[in-house]
């Protein structure tokens, strides 16, 4: 690895953390949320002694890609694993399957408030959390002034916010 992108253990340790944690939420399991960061810590550590990573402020974006990709090839290799039209297992623990229900409804209101903002928000939201861009280039992509790109984002994170905490609070009506 070069220099500007030597990996000290504290940020490996960091990555390995955030990785699981976005593998564990995807496919509610703990073995396979291990194995994904494994997979894409070795995918990551290899594409940047390739010099494939451009930028080194953006080794977390860069990282959190190869998961999104290791992450789809798990979900791809389960599909074709089932029988059709059964059900993606949860490891039999019960954390296991409690942390699953509860990513699977914090997706379902995540989705839900999505769907109430503008799809101007929804893009600018999508190109700085899937995307991992900057606002300034955001701005370049959107053909828009940085200033108003970060505005635009932090209104649009407040929405979503008081969006999400509504539909929280709406079901939390109807359970009771």
């Amino acid at each position: 690895m070069g220099d500007s992108t030597r990996l000290d253990q504290r940020t490996v340790e960091r990555l390995h953390a955030g990785v699981r944690m976005i593998a564990l939420r995807s496919l509610g399991n703990v073995e396979d949320a291990d194995e994904v960061a494994q997979e894409t810590l070795a995918r990551a550590f290899h594409a940047v002694e390739e010099g494939r990573l451009e930028t080194p402020e953006k080794l977390g974006a860069f990282v959190t890609g190869i998961a999104r990709h290791v992450i789809a090839d798990t979900h791809r290799r389960r599909s074709r694993t089932l029988p059709p039209g059964s059900e993606l297992p949860v490891a039999g623990h019960p954390a296991d399957q409690l942390v699953a229900l509860i990513a699977a409804e914090q997706a379902h209101r995540i989705r839900f408030a999505l769907s109430t903002l503008s799809p101007t928000d929804r893009e600018v939201l999508r190109l700085s959390f899937y995307e991992g861009l900057e606002p300034a280039e955001i701005a370049e992509r959107l053909a828009e002034p940085a200033p108003r790109v970060r505005k635009r984002k932090a209104r649009a994170l407040d929405r979503l916010r008081l969006a999400f905490l509504r539909v929280s609070r709406e079901e939390g009506k109807t359970d009771s």
